[in-house]
């Protein structure tokens, strides 16, 4: 049986590697179009896309993980039965859910390489806000990892000191002048909210006014609501898609909107659609394995495979209107994000059983 399970799991691996070749090449073919839609200034630019689509394509790789777990499977094992390869396995005694055993274990594998990825190179890939936003501003601007973000609007400045998971501006200092270059003003703040109007909500808030009219020179507040200056990128930057940080990050994060009382389901939604993956994977294998269980008289791969990826799509977009319908009606989130994996699951085992 050691022999049999190296030569199924050599076929399937095989069939993963080509599956994840061809889709992601397609996703990195979509993503150059779309920069390319906003136009080229000369050759460099065009290198400058090209290396920058390549990193979007592991976080696409890995959001079409179960897709491409069932299209490598059904091909890989549809081979086999077209070849009559499984048939002399059972008749020797192998159990289709031996086999399925088999198949699973590169399939399950694969998922929790996708979590690690997630949680440590997804992130580095994709480059932090924090790395990012300091060559975004320009002339204005100035990211150094000794004393933060520094950025200027007319006699106005902003230090940010860090990004605590990547999103959170930490250790926050506004600083006014006047005409004659003296300082008017300072706003001193632990931490920040950034709210989507672009306004950032400061918290511990130290106010000092240094002009000699001042009536109250020293305040101090719990909250303090800060016309922000930064651009629409800057701080597109700054709140950086939930999908850019570790799944360890986005889990501290997702704790702290709670704790603060904000909005939180929809990181919670990414959260634990990421975490299902192995779930999504290993139901993935089983649909697969009862598709080719079943002998097609014509023996063609291709029927297969067809019906591996219409049920892959599928999962994917019911998973999607699943999390879209959980978000705008409130719903919980893990039973939306963990229900749609383990039905396919339940699904596929049944079938499997139906087809020894």
């Amino acid at each position: 049986m050691r022999i049999l399970a190296e030569y199924i799991v050599t076929r399937l691996l095989g069939a993963y590697a080509i599956t994840g070749f061809a889709m992601g090449a397609l996703i990195w073919l979509l993503e150059v179009l779309q920069y390319l839609e906003d136009g080229l200034d000369d050759a460099l630019d065009l290198l400058r896309i090209m290396i920058g689509a390549l990193q979007t394509v592991p976080e696409g790789l890995i959001d079409l993980l179960p897709v491409m777990t069932v299209l490598a499977t059904a091909a890989a094992m549809g081979g086999l039965q077209a070849r009559s390869e499984m048939t002399v396995m059972r008749a020797a005694g192998v159990s289709v859910w031996r086999l399925t055993a088999v198949a699973l274990v590169p399939g399950v594998a694969i998922a929790l390489m996708a979590l690690a990825a997630l949680q440590w190179v997804t992130p580095l890939v994709q480059q932090g806000p924090e790395r990012l936003i300091g060559a975004s501003l320009g002339e204005n601007g100035l990211w150094h990892p000794s004393h933060g973000l520094w950025v200027r609007q007319g006699n106005e400045f902003l230090n940010v000191q860090e990004l605590r998971l990547g999103r959170i501006p930490t250790g926050i200092n506004v600083y006014r002048f006047d005409d004659g270059g003296l300082l008017r003003e300072h706003i001193e703040a632990e931490t920040a909210v950034i709210e989507p109007d672009g306004r950032w909500r400061l918290e511990d808030v130290q106010l000092r006014d240094y002009r000699a009219e001042a009536a109250q020179p020293f305040a101090e507040v719990d909250e303090l609501s800060w016309p922000s200056f930064l651009s629409a990128r800057q701080l597109e930057l700054l709140l950086s898609p939930p999908a850019s940080l570790p799944l360890s990050d986005l889990w501290q994060y997702v704790d702290g909107l709670k704790a603060r009382g904000q909005e939180f389901a929809e990181f919670e939604m990414v959260l634990w659609r990421r975490l299902a993956l192995p779930v999504a994977c290993l139901g993935m294998v089983l649909a697969a394995m009862a598709t080719a269980a079943v002998p097609l008289k014509s023996r063609a791969v291709s029927v297969r495979l067809v019906a591996a990826m219409t049920l892959g799509l599928g999962f994917q977009l019911l998973a999607e209107l699943a999390s879209y319908l959980g978000l705008v009606l409130d719903w919980p989130v893990v039973p939306v994000a963990l229900g749609p994996p383990l039905v396919l699951s339940g699904l596929a085992w049944w079938l499997l059983a139906r087809a020894r």
